[in-house]
């Protein structure tokens, strides 16, 4: 009983102290407590062309979409749905496609704030999510025979970081 007592204190103190956080420290007060709990597949559509397998071209194009992220504070649970698609295309005509709608969802997020668990989850969803979609989309190549390469790995596009005052820029000749 009195470990009880003393684990909702503890967690009193800590949501008392995440509200004075700047936003830094809320964002890693996330990364922290955030754990998922599900990817799942909500909506698939596949469809490949009799084109496709007579032509030369077999590229690629994958479009992940983070169309919408929640957060229900009271459920301490945060929710990306997201959509990813697949295309191939001759002559601006498709002629494989397929699209895979997910939703992931992250709990543990009981004392966190709403603005910082939607910078998380539309950062992260993504990433948890794609493996899935890419085991998927293998099954489905395998299954219609279309031979294509694995997807590629997913990244996070690059983003320039800003020089602090006084630091130089280090340029290719360096």
């Amino acid at each position: 009983m009195a470990s009880t007592k003393k684990k909702k204190n503890n967690e009193k103190i800590r949501a008392n102290d995440v509200s004075k956080l700047g936003p830094l420290e809320r964002y890693n007060e996330v990364v922290n407590a955030a754990e998922l709990k599900a990817v799942q597949l909500l909506g698939l559509s596949f469809q490949v062309e009799p084109d496709y397998f007579s032509s030369a071209d077999k590229s690629l194009e994958y479009v992940i979409d983070n169309t919408t992220n929640n957060f229900i504070e009271e459920d301490g649970a945060g929710f990306s749905f997201i959509s990813i698609t697949v295309t191939s295309k001759r002559d601006d005509e498709e002629i494989l496609s397929c699209k895979a709608d997910y939703v992931v969802i992250y709990d543990n997020l009981s004392n966190c704030h709403e603005r910082e668990v939607v910078v998380f989850l539309s950062r992260v969803a993504p990433f948890a999510c794609y493996p899935y979609f890419r085991g998927l989309f293998a099954n489905l190549d395998w299954a219609a025979d279309t031979r294509l390469p694995p997807l590629p790995v997913h990244r996070e596009p690059i983003v320039p970081r800003k020089k602090k005052k006084g630091e130089t820029a280090i340029t290719e000749d360096e």
